[in-house]
């Protein structure tokens, strides 16, 4: 009798299709995991993006002086920041305003040295588009006014609320001198 030294036919078949098999699993797995990727990496643009909006606004925050207005007559807040020391656009001292535009409900960051709202053709002004669809932007002062809370939201994502501390004050206005009455005296 002779040793078998080779595989039949069906044993060489049957490893095919184990093996077939096998791949497809694989591949169904890291095509669950391709888009699983894919997700995470979406997610995570979107809140990264809204991230530097909202780390843009604690900057400008903190680096105010004490001339920080909150005009709360709008459904959406606007906050005016007459003079801040962050500039995303290299000047020393600008003054910011955030405010939501009702197209798209777009929360904007207007940046200059001088003007006012409405804009002017001869203003120059950067505006930055910093999120469109916002559900939700408010700014509140505590009384003391060291406080600053603020709280954004964006459509389809996570409410973001952080709260700034130890925002400057306006320094205290000197004391007149109290006027005195003094006693007349009557020599001539």
């Amino acid at each position: 009798m002779r040793a078998k030294k080779g595989f039949t036919l069906i044993e060489v078949i049957i490893s095919i299709i184990l093996l077939s098999l096998v791949l497809m699993a694989l591949y169904k797995s890291a095509e669950i995991l391709r888009k699983s990727n894919i997700h995470l990496f979406e997610y995570l643009q979107k809140s990264t993006k809204s991230l530097k909006g909202t780390k843009t606004l604690f900057m400008d925050l903190i680096h105010s002086d004490y001339n920080i207005t909150i005009d709360t007559k709008e459904k959406f807040h606007r906050l005016t920041l007459a003079n801040t020391r962050n500039s995303l656009y290299g000047k020393e001292r600008v003054k910011v305003v955030w405010l939501v535009h009702k197209n798209n409900n777009t929360l904007l960051r207007l940046e200059g040295t001088k003007y006012d709202i409405p804009l002017k053709s001869e203003q120059h002004v950067e505006v930055d588009v910093i999120a469109k669809n916002i559900e939700l932007f408010k700014i509140y002062k505590s009384k003391t006014k060291t406080k600053i809370l603020a709280m954004i939201k964006v459509k389809g994502q996570e409410p973001q609320m952080f709260m700034c501390q130890n925002i400057q004050t306006a320094p205290p206005k000197p004391k007149k001198p109290q006027k005195t009455n003094k006693p007349k005296s009557n020599v001539k």
